[in-house]
Formats: structure tokens, sequence, C-alpha cells
């Protein structure tokens, strides 16, 4: 049985490329795509590094073949961990207009889990688009909108408003001083904000979408 050890900084580095290599290709890296990764000019130079992660007991390496690299129970175990670390668990509060502003519900309803690498901040909630206000910007009835908590924004940023009573997602301008919530979708007309509405009209920005049919997070841009 081989003895299981730490990784160093460096072999941890190497291992995680091979994994993330792995979970993209479905292949295991040749020696020639590891050298390549640790910018060293020849492949063997790469082997030192694949000789101790085999002696960690993490990897198993088949002799002869190009892409001969095989994850032990070891190496599954620190890979399943790492994934598990990856995931964030982000609460879903309820649903939101996109359109005309007749009631939004902003209940807690269960999270959803997502990778961590999808997004360069961290979602603070998620809720579901209701309407067809936002279709021009790309966002659709029954889409999750990944929403990242702030009482500010710039112009242009797609934002959660809170006016009149209710919750909707619309583009923020600023124009003349005045605070306007625009739609993506000319069937709808702009809403002036009333000054009594501007203190508490931001409850937070659009960062990433999900969308059940294509099973996939886009990056939110501003329209």
């Amino acid at each position: 049985m081989k003895e299981t050890k730490a990784l160093t900084s460096r072999q941890r580095e190497v291992f995680e490329f091979i994994l993330k290599w792995m979970r993209e290709t479905r292949l295991p890296p040749t020696l020639s795509e590891v050298a390549q990764f640790l910018g060293v000019p020849y492949p063997k130079s790469a082997s030192a590094h694949l000789d101790a992660l085999e002696k960690k007991g993490y990897i198993q390496r088949s002799p002869g073949k190009a892409r001969g690299i095989l994850l032990t129970p070891l190496g599954e175990s620190y890979q399943m961990d790492r994934l598990v670390e990856d995931i964030l668990e982000i609460p879903v509060v309820g649903r939101i207009r996109a359109g005309w502003l007749t009631g939004s519900e902003l209940v807690p309803d269960g999270s959803m889990a997502v990778p961590r690498s999808l997004f360069s901040e961290k979602p603070d909630f998620v809720l579901q688009v209701r309407g067809d206000s936002m279709t021009g910007a790309g966002i659709f009835d029954g889409d999750m909108a990944f929403i990242k908590k702030s009482r500010e924004a710039s112009n242009g940023d797609l934002i959660v408003a809170h006016i009149q009573g209710e919750v909707t997602l619309k583009q923020l301008i600023v124009e003349k001083r005045r605070l306007i919530l625009r739609a993506a979708n000319p069937q709808y007309s702009d809403i002036i904000v009333p000054p009594e509405d501007e203190a508490q009209l931001v409850q937070g920005k659009l960062i990433g979408l999900f969308r059940d049919n294509i099973r996939s997070v886009v990056e939110a841009r501003r329209g």
C-alpha cells in the first residue's frame, strides 16, 4: 500500500490542473500538457511532479500510455472534497416582476446549488423572474436572477428596485437628476421614480442568470 502524505503547494497545483483537465476533456492530460502547464521546456521535466503524486497515493500511472494517469481512491476523494467546497448554496427568496408593477412575492423558497467559479462575487439571493419586460436584455420569464445586495447602483445597472410598495427588475437610468426604471421591451414605458422612493429604490444588482432549459449561468451585462 502506498504511503499517503499531504501535497506541497506545487504538487497541489499540478494535481488540480490534472483534475480540471479531466473534468473539461474527460481524459487525463499527457506529460507534454502537464509540462506546458508548468512552463517547463521538456516533458520529462514534469515527470518528477507526477512521480511525487503517485508516490503519495493520488494518482496511478500506466507506463507506455500517452494518457496514462488514473485517479486512485484518494485522488477521487480529494476531487469530491474540492467540488463540495466549490459549490455555493444561494437562498431563493421568491419571485420578482419583470413587467407591470402588479405584485412581487419575496418569501423564502429553498435554495440553489451553483459552482462558485461561475461568479466573480458571491450572490446573496436568487429571485425567479416573472414577466417579459426585460427580454431585450436576455432576461425571460422563469429565469432565475442572481442578486448581489446593494443600496447603490450606477447608470445602466440592472437592479432589483423597490418602488410604490412593489419590487421589480429593471435597468436604472440616471437622467437630468431623475431616476428612471427602464424596461428592455418597447411595450413597457419608463417608470419615473418619485422622490419619496429614491432612498429605498436600489435593493440589489443583477450579477447572473440561470435558465433551466439551457442549464447555464450567464454573466449579467448592462443593457
